[in-house]
């Protein structure tokens, strides 16, 4: 764990820095995945996942739920849509303790957030928002000229400052051998194992969702769970409801009696008591 101090001069710890992920490159494989709620990332941390990607509105619940993770907060396009919006929500995001940032837009943001000394990420590969560019959602660097040209990507980012790219659906034999000279950090979505990370969402991992993309890989069934949970709630309000109408519920036992003494007692005082709702004639 490195002792660090946070961008928004807060004294904090981490499980990587930024220096600790470029010198592991080309070693042990890390890990990386999505999350959105303090829950999400307490479980993620609990895990032993090595970094953590988040849109930058969850950010506070993330690091409330994994406080010494890496975690990269993404500004995404709609939520900032103007390079002002970029520069507000980088520094929101830092001085909230992000340790990098995501953008999938333009060389010349990635410049003007690097020559901030922020950590940045680009995108390269199939970048969803752009793909009607490439013809859809597709794999892309398949043939040599795409794979040239991922490389020449590869090279803008880096002279733009980036410190890490996201590589999704690229081959995994290019993948090996741009990172073999890239001095990007590269985090590998469906782009195999060539990559310094690998990176999957958080619900694809754990079985929530019906239509997984090709490159996702369930170890866990939480779908099958919720739909059951869904079930079991339907099937329990439905037989309340029948056992409400049926005269069967409330049920002796969990319904309040009183002692008999007591009872006999009340029903004698109330023979004697004025009727409920009784007017007094004046």
């Amino acid at each position: 764990m490195r002792n660090i101090f946070t961008f928004g001069h807060r004294p904090a710890q981490r499980n990587w820095t930024v220096a600790d992920l470029r010198a592991n490159k080309g070693k042990v494989q890390l890990t990386e995945v999505t999350v959105s709620s303090r829950e999400q990332a307490a479980r993620a941390a609990a895990a032993g996942i090595d970094t953590l990607m988040t849109r930058s509105q969850y950010l506070k619940e993330v690091r409330d739920g994994a406080p010494t993770t890496f975690v990269t907060a993404a500004l995404m396009l709609v939520d900032h849509p103007t390079e002002k919006d970029v520069l507000e929500g980088a520094m929101r995001a830092m001085d909230e303790g992000a340790d990098a940032l995501y953008t999938s837009r333009s060389l010349d943001t990635i410049k003007m957030l690097a020559d901030l000394d922020f950590p940045v990420m680009g995108h390269v590969g199939l970048v969803p928002p752009y793909s009607t560019w490439i013809g859809g959602l597709r794999a892309y660097g398949t043939n040599a000229d795409e794979a040239m040209k991922l490389v020449e990507r590869f090279r803008a980012m880096e002279a733009a400052g980036a410190f890490a790219v996201e590589v999704e659906l690229v081959p995994q034999e290019v993948l090996e051998a741009i990172n073999e000279q890239t001095s990007l950090i590269t985090f590998s979505i469906g782009s195999g194992s060539g990559g310094d990370v690998t990176f999957l969402f958080s619900e694809d991992i754990c079985g929530e969702t019906k239509n997984p993309p090709r490159h996702a890989y369930a170890y866990g069934n939480v779908l099958q769970l919720q739909e059951q949970m869904e079930r079991e709630r339907i099937q329990a309000l439905t037989a309340f409801h029948a056992a409400v109408r049926d005269g069967s519920f409330p049920y002796r036992n969990v319904t309040v009696s009183m002692k008999p003494n007591e009872l006999e007692s009340f029903q004698a005082r109330l023979g004697e008591a004025a009727p409920l709702g009784a007017q007094s004639v004046g």
